[in-house]
């Protein structure tokens, strides 16, 4: 049950508007403040809005971390507590019936006053509220903590913590209640466990600055043939980074026992053994980002495999989360999509 009543702050709006305008004009509202709001929550009203924003069930579910059953459900639910029917429902479209445009304004406005509310609450509120992301290596050490510089900017009383796992890990930890949220390099297919794309990833071939590598630094592309003279450093089982150059390789007829290979646990180790010539390294384009702008080693593409991956924002479907973990969520969401809209405008 919500801490901030629904019924109360469909009371407020009331109130809010009878003072503007001396009536209610819109007998929806008070259809719902009457009949709904002892068994109707806020939950109510986001999936609603959710639904009539991406016009599609499936949609809406994806957004919310929610099966399209259970959303279907609450807009079931919904329009037989008010009585109406909400939205046309047509073959291949969506709409909003007039009573559910009604609606879809004010639920609107509650939804903004609550959230004005907690955050109100909270700028008041001197104890800090801690959040732990778990993340497989890449998001962890290269991406996160410039969005997390951005999130505290809109959320001080926020304390976000990082504990850094292979993906495999991080998806068992989240399915397991461990952590409320994770990011990973690929999807590890367990039940109840969400997936929502954030930034797209490629990974590429790092050479050593070194005369016994020229032979690969003359060329502007490799493929897999090029790497088998070459001692290849990889990361170890259960990483997203050796798992998609894995099957990238097996999509091709070939196989990682092909090679001859080291395993590293650390992505670090791994850049500061290839600069030192111990060998030849496939990492994530954000792991050698930093070396490349230095001078110390070069990068190559590899043709022929499929080597381009997102990494997802992971969540157990069934927890209910923390209104701080939604906030997280839905800022990393539109931190990194924004990136990646900035991103492709730069290399059209």
């Amino acid at each position: 049950m919500s801490v901030y009543p629904l019924k109360l702050t469909i009371q407020m709006l009331l109130h809010l508007q009878e003072d503007v305008d001396g009536r209610i004009s819109q007998p929806i509202m008070r259809k719902l403040l009457e009949k709904g709001s002892d068994t109707l929550e806020f939950y109510h009203l986001e999936v609603f809005v959710a639904v009539a924003d991406c016009r599609s069930f499936s949609k809406a579910a994806e957004k919310l971390f929610l099966s399209q059953p259970t959303v279907s459900a609450h807009i079931k639910n919904l329009e037989n507590e008010l009585q109406t029917l909400l939205f046309d429902r047509k073959k291949d479209d969506l709409r909003l019936t007039p009573p559910g445009r009604t609606l879809y304004r004010h639920a609107q406005d509650i939804l903004e006053m609550r959230r004005r509310l907690l955050s109100d609450l909270a700028a008041d509120d001197s104890e800090e509220e801690v959040i732990t992301v778990v993340a497989s290596s890449v998001p962890c050490q290269y991406l996160l903590p410039r969005a997390i510089k951005e999130f505290k900017l809109d959320y001080p009383h926020i304390l976000v913590n990082l504990r850094q796992k292979n993906s495999r890990s991080v998806c068992e930890d989240i399915l397991n209640y461990q952590y409320a949220i994770g990011i990973v390099g690929e999807k590890i297919r367990l039940p109840q466990l969400a997936f929502k794309p954030l930034k797209r990833d490629e990974l590429v071939c790092a050479i050593p600055l070194l005369p016994e590598y020229e032979e690969l630094l003359k060329k502007e592309h490799l493929t897999s043939k090029d790497l088998l003279r070459y001692n290849l450093l990889v990361r170890e089982p259960g990483s997203g980074t050796r798992s998609l150059f894995e099957q990238a390789l097996i999509k091709a007829g070939d196989s990682l026992e092909n090679y001859r290979y080291q395993v590293f646990n650390n992505q670090e180790t791994i850049k500061q053994a290839v600069k030192q010539g111990l060998g030849i390294s496939v990492l994530s384009r954000y792991v050698v980002d930093d070396y490349i702008r230095f001078g110390l080693l070069a990068v190559r593409p590899l043709t022929g495999l499929e080597l381009v991956r997102n990494f997802y924002l992971v969540v157990h479907e069934k927890r209910v989360q923390a209104t701080a973990v939604r906030a997280l969520n839905d800022f990393l969401c539109t931190f990194f999509n924004r990136e990646e809209d900035n991103e492709n405008n730069l290399r059209r």
